[in-house]
Order: structure tokens, then C-alpha cells, then sequence
């Protein structure tokens, strides 16, 4: 009897071992230790391959989608994955995203083409395939200025700009689209970037104050991405970076 007994508490214990680690599984894997599926867009960037560099360091298991002729070379020596494609191809996005199953994506890719439609266009091809396979988070890198906040810094003369007033509504529209997917947004407007390569301050904050306008780096803009991944603090939000330690215009002599 003793032996029944036995055997049915270790039966319940191994039920229970399995019952947890599928529970793990369905909700996305949380934490680092769980090796999350993380899918980074503009992963080959200044920006991105801090990001990257910082994810493969916590233990993440990270994938970046480049352009099959993309510069590599700030990923060397590092475990990732390359998913090929061209982000204005909705077929090839669609491909990459059912590769794996992402628990979340960070968008930091940077345009200089001068598609005034870009953000619009990335967020048209991803947000159907990242939805339904299950995508819990996005992480968007936008611009301050973006869509209606441009109204916030009508004094700083951004109208001169040549194509800048556009890009800025074509960066709402994109965050518009990311808001209502029904996908956990986080979206992270950067500004005034110090140059690649300048050593965090450890002094950026994020903050929902959208009328901020601070200089950051690129290093510190990594490691607020980084801590928003999987927090549920960070879902759903619209963050500008607060960091009173660095002065614009930028000094001569700041440079990496």
C-alpha cells in the first residue's frame, strides 16, 4: 500500500513539473533565464547592435532580420541568427516571422532613402504575421516629433527641415498602426543621439512626459530597450528619454 502510495505522489509530482514548464511555454517566456525568441529589426545599426550585443549577453536568443547584402560586421563574434529579407516585401517579413516563435520584436531600423511612407509601409507587412504568431510585445524606436507630438516643439523651426515634417507624420502613422494591433507596445521617440560609440551615462531615464527633448546615447537607449523587454511596466506606453547629464549642442570634444 505504501508502494501505491508512493508511486501515485511521485505520478502527481512529475504531472505537476510538466503543468509548470508548459505553463512557461504558453506565456512567452519572461525572464532571460527562459531563453526568450527575440526577433530585432535594424540589428546591423549603431543602435541595433547595441541592443543585440546586450540581449546575447543575458542569455536571449536573439535573431536579426537583414537585407541579404547588409553589413554584418558590428555582430561579429556574437550568437545570433540571420532571418533574410526586405522589410517591404510582405511575403519575406511574413517568411522571418513564422521562423520561430517570437516573443517579441524591436524595431530599430533607421531610413535615409527618403520614403516619406516607410514606418507605414514596415508596419502594414509585420503586424498581421507578428499577431498571429502569437507576438506578445513590440519595441518601436520612433522620433519625438512623431505624428501629433510635433505640436509639442513648434518653436524649434523643424519646418525648415527639408522632408522632416513628413518623415515625422509618416513615424505617427507607424505608431498609430503599432498601438491599436492589438500587440503589446513599447514605443521609445529618440532625439539628439551623441555619436556611436559614446559610453552610457547611466544617468537616461524614461519617461511619459512627451514634451521632454534631452540628447541621449545610443548606449543608454540600448539598455532602457533591453529592460523594457517582457515588463509589463513598459507595455502599452509611449516613452520619451530624460537625461539632464548631457548638453546640446553637443561639445566638440564629445566623441567616442
Amino acid at each position: 500500500m505504501q508502494r501505491i502510495l508512493f508511486n501515485k505522489a511521485i505520478g502527481l509530482f512529475i504531472c505537476a513539473i510538466a503543468i509548470l514548464l508548459c505553463s512557461l511555454s504558453a506565456f512567452g517566456a519572461t525572464s532571460a533565464d527562459s531563453g526568450r525568441q527575440i526577433l530585432v529589426l535594424g540589428g546591423t545599426g549603431e543602435l541595433g547592435s547595441e541592443i543585440v550585443r546586450l540581449l546575447v549577453k543575458q542569455g536571449d536568443h536573439v535573431s536579426v532580420y537583414v537585407r541579404r547584402d547588409s553589413d554584418r560586421s558590428k555582430l561579429n563574434g556574437l550568437t545570433v541568427d540571420f532571418l533574410e529579407g526586405n522589410l517591404l516585401n510582405q511575403r519575406e517579413v511574413a517568411v522571418a516571422l513564422y521562423a520561430k516563435k517570437f516573443f517579441a520584436i524591436i524595431n530599430a531600423v533607421r531610413v535615409d532613402d527618403g520614403d516619406e511612407h516607410f514606418y507605414e509601409k514596415v508596419m502594414g507587412n509585420t503586424l498581421p504575421a507578428a499577431k498571429a504568431n502569437g507576438v506578445v510585445q513590440i519595441l518601436h524606436h520612433s522620433a519625438v516629433g512623431a505624428g501629433d507630438n510635433a505640436s509639442q516643439f513648434l518653436t524649434l523651426g523643424w519646418e525648415r527641415v527639408p522632408g522632416l515634417l513628413p518623415k515625422l507624420k509618416d513615424q505617427g502613422i507607424g505608431e498609430m498602426m503599432l498601438r491599436t494591433s492589438g500587440i503589446y507596445s513599447t514605443i521609445m521617440r529618440n532625439a539628439r543621439l551623441y555619436p556611436a560609440g559614446t559610453p552610457a551615462t547611466g544617468y537616461a531615464q524614461l519617461t511619459e512626459d512627451t514634451s521632454v527633448l534631452t540628447p541621449m546615447t545610443r548606449a543608454d537607449l540600448a539598455q532602457l530597450t533591453v529592460s523594457c523587454v517582457g515588463n509589463s511596466l513598459c507595455y502599452d506606453k509611449i516613452y520619451h528619454v530624460r537625461d539632464l547629464s548631457l548638453v546640446w549642442p553637443m561639445p566638440t570634444h564629445a566623441t567616442p
